[in-house]
Formats: C-alpha cells, structure tokens, sequence
C-alpha cells in the first residue's frame, strides 16, 4: 500500500515543530512506520539551501529568485526522500510543502499564483500531500511571543502585513482545498491542538486501510 502523505503548515511560530514530534512520536507507538523531515531541509542540499534562504545577514532576493530556491530544495527532498519513503508504505510528516511557496511567495510576496502552481507541479512531480494541517495563528502578539528573544531569520523578521498577507493566503487555500486542507485554531494549548490534530489523521489513516 502506499504510504500517506501528511503536512503542516502555518506561519512561524505557531507549532509545527511541536505538532509533528508529538504525532510522530504517536504514531510510532501505534506500530505506524514514520517519516518527518522540513521544509527547505531534509537533504544535504536542502539544508545548504535552508542556511542560505533564512540567514538574517543573508543577501536580499527577489521573490521570483526565492521561489526557484525553495522549488530546487523541494525538488531534491521529493526525489531522494520523500516519494521513496511513500513507496515504502511510510506516513510522511513534513513541516511546510507546496503550499509554504504558494503562500509566502505568491499571496505574500507577489508572484502571480498560477505560475507558482505550474513551477509547485514540475519540482514535485505532480506530488500532493494527502492532508495538510494549517496551524493558524491569528494574533500577532501571540507570534512574536513564541518566538521570544530569539534573533529572527529572514523571513520571520519581514513585517506584520507581510506576515497578516500569509495568514490569508492559507485561508484562502483552506476555502479553495478543504478536502486536503484542515485548518486548526494554533492559539489553544498544545494539548488542544495535539488532540484535534490525531483525531483527524487517525479517522484518516483508518479510512485509508479500508480501501
């Protein structure tokens, strides 16, 4: 059987981190052979890319050229991580996919949607998640909270209507998917979010085996 795709997305600070270890960590202990990895990472590659794209002293960029950067990391984490691991009959959790770069990107940073849609289909080989999870994050305070006194990276330093423009831009993609796309209120306890999140990938991995 293949394995089921599983990704979580949202802004910085809201969770996914957290989310992914706890519903690994689940998983494990229900016998589930799991993957996690992230996005721009997971590969020697992807890591280089990663360093360079969020370094708060790193060069300035089009988002044109930040795209294609993002795009190639993917390329390479789908190729030698990811669609092997599916193959194999894994659950695959990663934090961010295609959808971070339509978002951030395209609703946040102007690149015309269609065209991030076509460069998402060529860097993943028609690759889509079977379930993506929006962690949502409305307040900004609560944002820069998580994030405490760490330095910023690159992204998470760009300002608040930068930010509020990714907020929508997920929405906007939960209204357009809501059959892939659950979004889920990231200002409760972790707890809260942990439960509505097994929830839904235990009535899905259920539902996948009875096929």
């Amino acid at each position: 059987m293949r394995g089921i795709f599983i990704t979580f997305e949202g802004c910085d600070g809201s969770g996914k981190s957290t989310q992914i270890k706890w519903v690994s960590e689940a998983l494990k202990k229900r016998g589930v052979d799991v993957l996690t990895t992230r996005e721009p990472g997971g590969t020697p590659f992807g890591e280089m890319v990663r360093s360079l794209l969020l370094d708060p002293n790193g060069p300035e960029r089009t988002p044109l050229a930040e795209m294609l950067m993002y795009s190639a990391a993917r390329a390479e984490i789908v190729a030698r991580v990811i669609a092997p691991a599916l193959l194999e009959g894994k659950v695959v959790l990663s934090e961010r996919f295609f959808d971070s770069t339509t978002v951030y990107q395209g609703y946040a940073g102007g690149i015309p949607i269609p065209d991030i849609e076509t460069i998402n289909r060529i860097s993943t080989v028609g690759l889509t998640p079977d379930l993506t999870f929006v962690l949502d994050l409305k307040d900004p305070q609560v944002f820069h909270a998580r994030l405490g006194p760490k330095k910023k990276d690159k992204i998470e330093s760009r300002d608040e209507e930068y930010h509020r423009r990714v907020r929508e831009g997920y929405r906007d993609l939960a209204r357009r998917y809501p059959e892939r796309i659950r979004v889920v209120d990231a200002s409760l306890t972790e707890d809260e979010v942990f439960g509505a999140v097994m929830s839904v990938i235990l009535e899905f991995i259920d539902k996948a085996q009875e096929r």
